[in-house]
């Protein structure tokens, strides 16, 4: 059994990690996506990969720190409580962020990569510029829906924290 410090600390850290990261997420489809499609394709997909590169070592980390700290909290909640209940989702919520990208992003992801590591020939065999700033819009919104997921559980961790 936790004690209240310890449970108060792996609140914070949970709900305070999904949130910050989920922001992050969130804000790299509002801010930066516009600024891809402002600039010519083949400049936007090789900063994009640099995105992916910076993204792949810093995201999925957070995203399992702040599922395990809601686990840890549901394995400390009592049996068949309502809290219980909520840290799991809360811990499901986090960590969804990565069969989202393997099994939903991926695709696009790794369509953009290739296009982008081919250049100009790229774009051209893709389908042309239209196909590629396509391609960004669909990267920006599903990149949003995953913050989203994790603020999701973010938010449900801090119903439990806040329950009697």
């Amino acid at each position: 059994m936790a004690t209240p410090l310890q449970t108060l600390s792996l609140q914070v850290f949970g709900i305070g990690t999904g949130f910050i990261t989920a922001g992050a997420i969130i804000a790299l489809s509002y801010s930066t996506v516009p600024i891809f499609l402002a600039h010519p394709n083949e400049v936007s997909l090789r900063h994009l990969r640099a995105l992916f590169s910076s993204g792949s070592h810093i995201f999925p980390q957070l995203a399992t720190a702040a599922s395990s700290a809601f686990s840890v909290l549901a394995y400390n909640a009592p049996t068949g409580s309502s809290v219980r209940n909520q840290y799991l989702l809360a811990a499901a919520g986090a960590i969804s962020i990565a069969p989202f990208t393997i099994f939903v992003m991926k695709p696009t992801n790794m369509t953009l990569k290739e296009i982008g590591e081919q250049g100009e020939e790229g774009i051209k065999k893709s389908g042309g510029e239209q196909r590629v700033q396509e391609l960004l819009r669909r990267f920006g919104r599903l990149n949003a829906i995953r913050g989203g997921l994790l603020a999701l559980g973010a938010a449900v961790g801090l119903k439990a924290a806040l329950s009697p």
